[in-house]
């Protein structure tokens, strides 16, 4: 390594391009990584070479081979240029500040949320979070007015000027209390279960405030000329879990809010696709061009994905 200048320092995108190399294993490879020409990787590349005082490749056969020295600046580089981008993104992480208000019925903040908000906390500690309960309509509302930052609802109509993006979808099922009769006969035919007679004996439970969902119902119902027959309306899925647990009805949820625990103590039986009942959350943002970097790294966590 040359010492002539004790100012000198290592030449970080000289060293890049070199990583670039090892990487695509080409000059034609790292340009394009690097997003230069090929004439400037290798001119940077020989620049490195003169600073360190070694050769860190060959070209053979039209082919680059690292030298051993070269290889192990290369996995030097690799390990370098990790550490820095850990301590780039804590850096901008830890700026990050200001508030993040979130908005979505019970079911998301009970079981879609909680891993998605333990990740954000780690990520962005100096956010402040507001979590509101409100109806998918009041939602809506809400981020038309700008009044939260996201909204996570289920996939509907919208006006302009807002953006759903789907994000995870549920399957509906019937629930029924353990050794309940109609559960086996559910699972070998569920349109065997749409009769007048099957309909008027068993009247559902349902959560007070899942309109699509009793809207869907009566949809489906509706087409095979069935009324919605409700026994009683519950505050929340839980509640209505709990009342049919205990022999007081039957019910239809999505899936979003069935826990492992759930199957063990109500006869679960899915809806089959064909019924149209299955829901997909989404992600409700206004339809602009500026989100802050609190809003970004949120939106980052929400992969589509199939419940």
């Amino acid at each position: 390594m040359e010492q002539d200048d004790p100012y000198r320092v290592l030449d970080l995108k000289a060293l890049r391009c070199f990583w670039a190399l090892g990487k695509r294993g080409s000059l034609t490879g790292a340009g394009i990584e690097m997003g230069i020409s090929e004439p400037a990787v290798s001119k940077r590349i020989k620049s490195l070479e003169r600073y360190l005082g070694m050769k860190l490749y060959e070209v053979r056969g039209g082919k680059v081979r690292l030298t051993d020295a070269g290889q192990r600046i290369w996995e030097e580089s690799v390990s370098l240029f990790k550490r820095l981008g850990e301590l780039e993104r804590g850096l901008v992480q830890e700026e990050v500040g200001g508030t993040l208000t979130v908005a979505g019925e019970d079911p998301v903040h009970l079981y879609l949320l909680p891993q998605v908000i333990e990740q954000y906390r780690r990520s962005f500690p100096r956010v402040r979070l507001r979590l509101l309960a409100r109806t998918a309509e009041e939602t809506v509302d809400l981020v038309r007015r700008n009044e939260v930052d996201v909204g996570i609802i289920p996939r509907r109509d919208l006006a302009e000027g807002l953006l759903f993006k789907p994000w995870r979808s549920f399957a509906a099922y019937l629930l029924l209390p353990l050794g309940h009769p109609l559960a086996s006969k559910a699972r070998l035919s569920f349109r065997s279960l749409l009769h007048p007679g099957t309909i008027m004996s068993y009247p559902l439970i349902i959560g007070e405030a899942q309109e699509g969902e009793h809207h869907r119902l009566r949809e489906i119902l509706g087409r095979h000329g069935l009324p919605l027959n409700t026994a009683f309306e519950a505050p929340n899925a839980e509640a209505v879990k709990r009342f049919v647990a205990l022999g007081l009805g039957i019910a239809i949820v999505s899936g979003i809010c069935l826990a492992g625990d759930d199957r063990t103590r109500l006869e679960v039986v899915e809806v089959p696709p064909e019924f149209e009942a299955q829901t997909t959350y989404g992600v409700l943002i206004r339809g602009q061009e500026y989100t802050t970097a609190a809003l970004d790294g949120f939106l980052s966590l929400l992969e589509p994905s199939k419940g």
